[in-house]
């Protein structure tokens, strides 16, 4: 039985993935700008604006080519288990993401705060799902018709993305393990966007992530990167055993057949 994952991705030829990875690389230049761009307000209104860049590009180019917001993970197909995925990953990132807050005692941010932030998290996470997990992995697959290799490509697109984010606010592991981090980062969300060809969980995953993970949620914030990549590992671990274990059913009806 093949997935929708899957299905869709087979309608996808080279010039469609040439088309995607010429767009990556001309969103480049958003990303460098982070070097230019100083002080905590402008980087994240400029991290907010070149978001609704991205966005505004990728469902321009759906468009246009008529291959429709679906193609991008945006549909209102298997809803319902889209949204129980997302709750489970809420349950999962709210754990992880408050525990330690109420172990070590730190202090909660203000209401003024908190949703601006979040909304701001939010569309950060979704202008970069929407292009590399939605578009650009997806069209990927018609150059590399490996489904491993097509991701290691998508996951090698992300992490040049973040190089310099990598060189100026590294995590403790230094920049060539923060850029690792965020290859498996993205190899997780391709993980849960291939369970229902869904990007909303993806971005639930992503935002919390980010927000939970980043310390946004506390005044004071130590500790908490350790926590958060806990998770992801606990998350990783558990989509790639529900993939192998998707696979050998495939393996064997296809072996019935």
């Amino acid at each position: 039985m093949v997935s929708k994952y899957e299905h869709e991705v087979k309608k996808y030829g080279k010039k469609d993935a040439i088309i995607a990875l010429c767009v990556f690389v001309a969103i480049i230049p958003l990303s460098l700008m982070s070097w230019v761009i100083t002080g905590d307000v402008h980087a994240t209104l400029f991290g907010f604006l070149s978001r609704v860049i991205i966005i505004g590009i990728t469902v321009a180019i759906v468009i246009v080519k008529k291959q429709g917001l679906a193609s991008i993970g945006i549909h209102k197909d298997k809803l319902w288990p889209a949204l129980r995925l997302s709750l489970l990953l809420l349950i999962i990132f709210v754990v992880f993401g408050i525990v330690p807050g109420l172990i070590y005692g730190w202090e909660l941010i203000g209401i003024g705060t908190l949703f601006p932030a979040l909304g701001t998290t939010i569309i950060m996470a979704a202008g970069e799902d929407i292009f590399f997990v939605g578009y650009l992995q997806t069209r990927l697959h018609g150059l590399f018709k490996n489904n491993a290799l097509a991701i290691l490509i998508g996951a090698i697109c992300f992490a040049i993305a973040h190089v310099p984010t990598a060189l100026i606010e590294p995590y403790a592991a230094g920049w060539v393990g923060s850029l690792i981090i965020w290859m498996i980062g993205h190899t997780l969300m391709v993980l849960i966007f291939r369970r229902h060809f869904s990007i909303i969980p993806v971005i639930i995953a992503h935002t919390l992530g980010n927000f939970l993970g980043g310390g946004s949620l506390w005044v004071e914030f130590t500790f908490g990167s350790d926590w958060t990549g806990t998770a992801m590992l606990i998350l990783l671990v558990a989509l790639l055993i529900m993939e192998i274990v998707r696979w050998r059913r495939n393996r064997s009806h296809k072996l019935q057949l």
